[in-house]
């Protein structure tokens, strides 16, 4: 008996070691992912090599941060982990609130002073006032359509115990547009008109920061609505009886969800407008001919579905072309929110060229309005970017 204890002993010291071994081994010589999709961040890279960076201590800051990063079987510990926190009952599981019907941003509890917000708001408002200038002198209409974050449109979901951030993105909103108003620069806020209607559920997710596609469509009939106001182009009504609506049987893997590893149970689904009015088009992406198509359909019904089933997802260019030149061309430029509405918008331009100026790196917003001169340049950025200069917040050249 003694003897088959020594043995099942030595057995479970040989898999401890062997694991010990296996696990830094592992994590040095297995692949490694620059991105994290689950923590949707960028991983650190291979620290660099070099006696300054020894003598200086930045290669063992590095090696550490590395180590942490893609240390063997992370993402399965990661998920373990996250599945005995929501187990365990905790109101915020990975920087998300889980302890509503809505997941949210899981804030801190501090404030700070807003006198900045006047002056940043002034110089952005400055260079679109710059940029409208340069469309108007062509004879193009431009408008800024803003958007709320999930967070901000379901402030009021937040449990009395803990803070939303509601009284820092209204704030924004409020500065960008009075200082938009001041320099004559067309804006659209969506977050009043959303509001006017009593923020309805169904316009956002319940597990993505994004607005679904009927919130999208909501913001497309108001940005028709304002672009006829402003030039009498009579574009058509963007009317939800005019598409012929899917949902999807897959289950939808929201951007918030997937910090919890798709753990929370939720009814998200993601709705496909198809026009009942066939319009034929073709599609170029980044100058490649591709299907000719809105959506990004999984291959079965099984599989998770993501925000970028709306074309595919962040591409830095797409031009959708109609073949109707009597219509006036759209360029539509802006972050993920700008996605759906792609799907919508197209219907009543002769071309749409939809650009994300984060990826596209090859032309600037000045190179588009210098060779295409489009009859209406919509931006369309959320809420936490209107005061930023970075990506599509540049207003001419590179930033």
């Amino acid at each position: 008996m003694k003897k088959k204890d020594r043995i099942a002993h030595r057995v479970f010291l040989g898999l401890v070691l062997l694991g010990l071994f296996a696990v830094p081994v592992w994590t040095v010589l297995g692949p490694h992912s620059g991105v994290s999709f689950w923590e949707q961040r960028g991983l650190a890279p291979i620290p660099e090599i070099s006696a300054e960076r020894i003598w200086t201590g930045e290669l063992f800051t590095d090696a550490e941060t590395f180590l942490s990063d893609h240390v063997a079987w992370r993402d399965p510990i990661l998920k373990a982990n996250t599945a005995l926190d929501l187990g365990l009952g905790r109101p915020k599981v990975n920087d998300q609130v889980v302890s509503t019907d809505k997941l949210l941003a899981a804030y801190g509890f501090s404030r700070w002073g807003l006198d900045y917000l006047g002056p940043q708001a002034a110089e952005a408002a400055e260079n679109y006032r710059a940029l409208n200038e340069k469309i108007t002198a062509y004879g193009g209409y431009f408008c800024y359509l803003g958007l709320p974050l999930q967070s901000s449109y379901f402030a009021y979901h937040y449990p009395d115990y803990l803070e939303s951030r509601l009284w820092h993105t209204t704030a924004i909103r409020e500065s960008f547009a009075a200082a938009m108003a001041e320099e004559g620069v067309p804006f659209l806020g969506m977050y009043d008109v959303y509001a006017a209607e009593g923020l309805p559920e169904a316009y956002y997710y319940a597990t993505d920061h994004h607005y679904t596609i009927r919130g999208a469509l909501r913001a497309a009939q108001a940005a028709v609505e304002r672009i006829n106001a402003d030039t009498g182009l009579g574009l058509g009504a963007l009317n939800a009886e005019d598409y012929a609506w899917e949902t999807l049987p897959n289950p939808f893997l929201g951007s918030s969800n997937r910090k919890l590893y798709g753990l929370w149970a939720n009814d998200d689904a993601v709705e496909l407008p198809y026009l009942k009015e066939s319009i034929p088009f073709t599609r170029k992406d980044k100058g490649e001919d591709v299907e000719a198509t809105l959506f990004a359909l999984p291959e079965t019904a099984g599989v998770d579905v993501t925000y970028s089933v709306y074309m595919g997802g962040d591409i830095a260019e797409t031009i959708i072309d109609t073949g109707r030149e009597e219509l006036p061309t759209l360029l539509l430029y802006g972050d993920s929110f700008s996605n759906p509405l792609e799907c919508l918008l197209w219907r009543d331009f002769n071309v749409t060229y939809c650009v994300d100026f984060r990826y596209e790196t090859e032309k600037t917003l000045d190179d588009y309005l210098e060779e295409y001169r489009p009859d209406v340049v919509l931006c369309v950025r959320d809420e936490t970017t209107f005061l930023s200069a970075d990506g599509n917040g540049a207003t001419g050249g590179k930033p």
